[in-house]
This record gives structure tokens, C-alpha cells and sequence, in this order.
């Protein structure tokens, strides 16, 4: 079916890269079988490559895989759960009591340290030494934990030399 659209006249007329896909697909393959698409190397050889072109196009990215660690296991996935669901009442407490310095300076730390924590999981994920390079990682890496300590000192100072942040929050709604 995909074969008989890719090769349609209509299909051909729009773009010459269908008519392409079309010819190389009539080409490998005769018109009654199915075509599967993934990277094995028997389609390899079937289709005019070697198994060395699909290697080096399909090639992982290579890094260093971290040794195990309890603590950045299984101990720092309990750690984020208690973080997140200590927020619930405290959010809960500061809009029931409203500005207060405890529940104010816990927020100033909790906040920040959940934020710091879902961007080092981003972090970890998606910029990893095998994407971005080594230092790139670790300048990326230090980069938030600078502007996660600038934060805990932004909201200390607001915390201790201002209004606090649930006054902040309950002004900001009434605005």
C-alpha cells in the first residue's frame, strides 16, 4: 500500500525525493512484499549497504556509564517524593495561616531544591557528557547549581529583609 502511494503519479509530480523513495523501493524489493524499515543487517545487504554503513550510522553515543551509588539511587528518589509531597502542606499552611517566617523560610528551601533537583534530572536525561561533551555537562551541571544557590540566597534575603513570599504571592493575586 505505502509502495503503490509513494509511486503514484500524483505522489511523483509533488516532489522528486518520492520519486526517489519510489525507484529505490521498486528497485529492492518486488512489488508483492512487504518492506520492513528498521536496521538490521539483513535489510542491510538487501538494500546495497554494508553492515559497516549501518554500524557507523546507528553507532550509541559513547560515555562512561556511572558506577551504581545508593545515594543517587534509590535514597535520592525517596528524597525527591518527600520534597514533593512536603509541598502540598505547605503551600496548604501558608495560604490558611498567610505570612508567616516558618512556613516562608521552609518554602524559600523547598522551592528552590525542588527546582534544582527536576533541572538536574533534565539535566542527567537529556544533556548527558555523551551529547554535549564532558565539559559541557559539567559546565552546564555548575552552572545550575550556582544559580540554585543565588536562588537560596534570593529568597533568604527576600524572606528576612522584606515581605516574605506568601505576603508576595497573597499582593501579586490581589494586583
Amino acid at each position: 500500500m505505502a509502495l503503490r502511494l509513494a509511486a503514484s503519479p500524483l505522489a511523483m509530480s509533488r516532489s522528486n525525493a518520492s520519486f526517489r523513495m519510489a525507484t529505490a523501493l521498486r528497485s529492492s524489493t518486488a512489488l508483492n512484499t512487504r518492506v520492513y524499515f528498521h536496521a538490521s543487517r539483513s535489510s542491510a545487504s538487501t538494500s546495497g549497504q554494508t553492515s559497516a554503513d549501518v554500524t557507523e550510522v546507528y553507532k550509541a553515543p559513547s560515555f562512561k556509564i556511572p558506577a551504581p551509588n545508593q545515594v543517587h539511587g534509590s535514597y535520592h528518589w525517596d528524597f525527591e517524593r518527600i520534597l514533593s509531597v512536603s509541598m502540598v502542606p505547605l503551600f496548604a499552611a501558608s495560604a490558611i495561616n498567610g505570612a508567616n517566617p516558618i512556613t516562608d523560610g521552609l518554602l524559600g528551601v523547598v522551592i528552590p531544591i525542588h527546582s534544582h533537583m527536576g533541572f538536574d534530572a533534565m539535566i542527567t536525561d537529556y544533556l548527558h557528557p555523551g551529547k554535549v561533551g564532558v565539559f559541557g555537562n559539567k559546565a552546564i551541571s555548575w552552572t545550575l547549581r550556582g544559580a540554585t544557590v543565588l536562588t537560596l540566597i534570593g529568597c533568604y534575603q527576600f524572606n528576612t529583609s522584606d515581605v516574605g513570599l506568601t505576603e508576595l504571592i497573597f499582593r501579586a493575586w490581589k494586583a
